[in-house]
């Protein structure tokens, strides 16, 4: 039976680092529709809180001073994002177990009541 070397191809779509940075790919940007200066949020939703849903808390708009969460763009012509917060990467990282940088697949985009348009985290589970 051969053996693959990369088991698995697809890269992951939000990277949570322990110092509270958080990277956004393009798709993950493009998908909530986010420009600089939204503010991002992760939400339990669910039984038991078993579902686990990214989504914009505030937009460029509706934002006055300085929130948790804000994102950045990383490159003047890149579509990816960063985000800061050691609070959200600290949940992150204690529910996968986790002390290094963890990368997680999101979902297809869809409406989740009370949130509006979201992305389901996949692989972080309560």
């Amino acid at each position: 039976m051969p053996t693959k070397i990369i088991p698995v191809t697809r890269c992951g779509d939000i990277t949570f680092h322990p110092d509270g940075r958080i990277d956004l790919t393009a798709y993950v940007t493009k998908a909530l529709s986010l420009s600089p200066g939204d503010v991002i949020n992760i939400a339990r939703v669910g039984e038991r809180y078993s579902e686990h849903y990214l989504y914009v808390a505030r937009r460029t708009c509706e934002t006055i001073g300085r929130h948790s969460c804000t994102c950045h763009p990383v490159k003047g012509k890149g579509r990816y994002m960063r985000v800061f917060s050691k609070r959200l990467t600290g949940y992150v990282l204690s529910l996968t177990h986790s002390a290094t940088a963890i990368r997680l697949h999101v979902g297809a985009t869809t409406e989740v009541s009370g949130l509006g348009i979201a992305l389901p985290l996949i692989g972080l589970s309560h």
